[in-house]
């Protein structure tokens, strides 16, 4: 089982979470260096190559941490946008407060959490 393949729902709610951020950061300061520094969201497939990295990067947290989850889905959210926008938006100053927003609205969601829940145990269970 593609363990990312089953999380389109938590998928579209980072976009949907990513686009309403943009629009906010644009209303706010015109259209300011970091609204630039992001392209528009596409409806991409995720590349093999994120679900590798990130299945790596949450292998390496702490599962006994209590802050586990949080972790895990600001790592989610990093990864699924560093991907998505690329270098330029990962340098961004006010991305790190993006992560922090959208991996709160999404840990905010009990439906949300639950299927990011899974997601990270499927990927810390995988081999490679």
């Amino acid at each position: 089982m593609d363990p990312l393949g089953g999380v389109s729902p938590v998928m579209e709610l980072l976009r949907r979470q990513m686009s309403e951020n943009l629009e906010k950061l644009r209303r706010a300061g015109g259209r300011s260096a970091s609204a630039r520094a992001f392209p528009q969201v596409s409806e991409q497939p995720v590349p093999a190559t994120l679900r590798q990295s990130l299945g790596v990067r949450i292998k390496a947290l702490d599962a006994t941490d209590p802050q586990y989850q949080q972790r895990a889905t600001a790592l989610f959210v990093e990864s699924v946008l560093g991907a998505e926008f690329g270098e330029p938006a990962i340098n961004d100053p006010e991305f790190r407060m993006v992560v922090r927003d959208v991996a709160a609205t999404m840990s905010a969601d009990p439906a949300v959490a639950n299927d990011l829940a899974l997601l990270f145990a499927e990927l810390s269970e995988r081999d490679g």
